[in-house]
């Protein structure tokens, strides 16, 4: 079951990015009985759309049907294929208000599969209607082609087969400061990252090679000030009556704003946004990779789980908002408290994990996790300072050890989630090392007060 605290906490993180986005942000649910619903979308689709925004939070249709009619299935089926293969969705498509008015939107989310078969996309769309309507009014007459480049906000250019430009829209120099002269005779290499050089060269003689225009070209080009922006291009060859390619002409937009908050996103998807560690997705995904090691490697590996005692009552009596100030200040101390090679996570509202990795030997592994433990309990029972409001809390905290309580990752978490409530039992404000044969009701290990 999915933590309220951890879904408020995305909510939240959502309602930033809205305020720092143009179009709308949105988390699109699909529960195991097919039914799609958001349990948030932007506020400007009651405006775009006609629709209820809060009836969306239960009944997602009213949305996905304005989803174009020639557009609804390829897009349904092409999202389901994102979540298949798990990667990122891009893609655009038009939509239809109630009133008949079509736009094209440029949709981005990346999507999640939970234990009951829920799927989650989280992700942001855009209007780019305005940019739809140029491609298309510059295919059907190349004399509007030039009104058109001088307003687009787009960068409009040609390049010579072997990539000098000899033209560029005025928006150049609104986009990157340059003079148009300094773009005008000068080959792309002055301006576009090193590192990125290849894959535009290799897409320019694809162009070349088939004679078709190509689209989704991403690159960093130099701004004046010496920092780098994400273009993406879209690029048409220009054929002599040989067929024969003398020119490219090609559409480049500005997706800066785009990629960081791809990269937003990304961290939402591996990162608790209010600690900021490693979120459950990731901390295992990272536990499953130091597990394969150590076992080739015969190496030992020490799992922990830290729960909070008496969390909820710090909420009751002081409001959430000291519950985060207080989880956030729980998160320092814990990563303060571990070595460089140790991983600790989120993975619910006061709970939290601890993977210790790379020990030779068993009692090595006991010794240092005890020890790293008792340094854990230690600095949680501290007083906590939560934006003037004094808190005191506990932890119990449960260690189990690999290869020596479980063979893979689910049965070590099994171990050391069983050993946190034996000290959870016993009195809290304890750490207690996984037994297998009296676990459930001996306290082994270090006690504090």
């Amino acid at each position: 079951m999915r933590d309220p605290d951890a879904d408020l906490d995305d909510i939240r993180t959502l309602e930033v990015l809205q305020g720092l986005l143009p179009g709308f942000v949105y988390q699109l649910r699909m529960r195991p009985d097919g039914q799609f619903d958001y349990p948030y979308v932007g506020p400007i689709v009651a405006q775009w759309f006609e629709v209820d925004r809060e009836a969306l939070q239960t009944d997602a249709s009213a949305l996905l049907d304005c989803i174009h009619p020639e557009d609804r299935e390829w897009v349904m089926r092409s999202t389901m294929d994102s979540v298949d293969r798990a990667e990122p969705w891009s893609v655009e498509f038009r939509m239809q208000c109630r009133s008949g008015r079509v736009m094209w939107v440029q949709a981005y989310d990346t999507s999640r599969r939970l234990k009951d078969g829920t799927i989650i996309w989280t992700g942001f769309a855009t209007d780019i209607t305005e940019r739809k309507q140029l491609e298309e009014s510059l295919r059907q007459s190349e004399a509007q082609f030039r009104a058109f480049v001088e307003s687009a906000s787009d960068v409009i250019y040609s390049l010579r087969p072997d990539g000098v430009m000899t033209y560029v829209s005025p928006n150049w120099t609104e986009n990157l400061s340059y003079p148009i002269s300094a773009a005008v005779g000068h080959a792309i290499d002055e301006y576009v990252a090193p590192e990125d050089l290849p894959a535009c060269y290799a897409f320019l003689h694809q162009i070349a090679q088939t004679g078709q225009k190509a689209s989704g070209i991403e690159y960093r080009i130099r701004h004046q000030d010496g920092h780098y922006r994400w273009h993406t291009s879209n690029v048409s060859p220009m054929l002599n009556e040989q067929g024969e390619v003398t020119a490219f002409l090609g559409i480049a937009r500005d997706i800066t704003v785009r990629k960081e908050t791809e990269a937003q996103m990304q961290r939402l998807a591996h990162y608790d946004p209010l600690t900021e560690l490693p979120n459950r997705t990731l901390f295992y995904q990272i536990l499953d990779h130091e597990l394969l090691a150590a076992r080739r490697e015969g190496q030992q590996v020490a799992l922990m789980f830290v729960d909070l005692d008496e969390f909820k009552p710090v909420n009751d009596r002081h409001g959430h908002a000291v519950g985060d100030r207080l989880l956030s200040q729980v998160a320092r101390r814990l990563s303060a408290a571990i070595r460089e090679s140790d991983v600790a996570a989120r993975i619910a509202g006061d709970e939290f994990v601890v993977m210790l990795p790379r020990f030779q030997s068993a009692d090595e592994s006991r010794a240092h996790a005890l020890a790293i433990g008792e340094k854990i309990r230690s600095a949680l029972a501290e007083p906590f300072d939560c934006d003037g409001v004094e808190v005191r809390i506990s932890s119990s905290i449960g260690i189990a050890m690999f290869p020596l309580d479980a063979a893979d990752g689910p049965g070590l978490s099994r171990a050391a989630d069983a050993a946190m409530y034996v000290a959870k039992n016993a009195g809290r404000n304890r750490v207690v090392l996984f037994d297998r044969e009296g676990h459930a009701t001996a306290a082994v290990g270090y006690r504090g007060y």
